[in-house]
């Protein structure tokens, strides 16, 4: 028996989450390889793009920048 409790699901939905756990936002980014170099898609799977990956977005963090005169 653990004494933390699971997150509420109004708690994950302030983190940004889905009561799974999996964010709730994401962007297409272009996969990469260990070495950095882009993926190119397999022509043998029609269904899947290995190409492209569902990257979470981040939350926006600090002060917001000042405005020009």
């Amino acid at each position: 028996m653990s004494r933390f409790k699971a997150p509420s699901a109004e708690e994950l939905a302030r983190r940004g989450l889905y009561p799974d756990g999996s964010p709730i936002k994401t962007v297409p980014v272009r996969a990469r390889n260990d070495d950095g170099t882009l993926k190119a898609d397999d022509p043998s799977t029609h269904d899947v793009n290995e190409a492209w990956e569902e990257k979470p977005v981040k939350k926006k963090r600090g002060r917001p920048s000042k405005k020009k005169d």
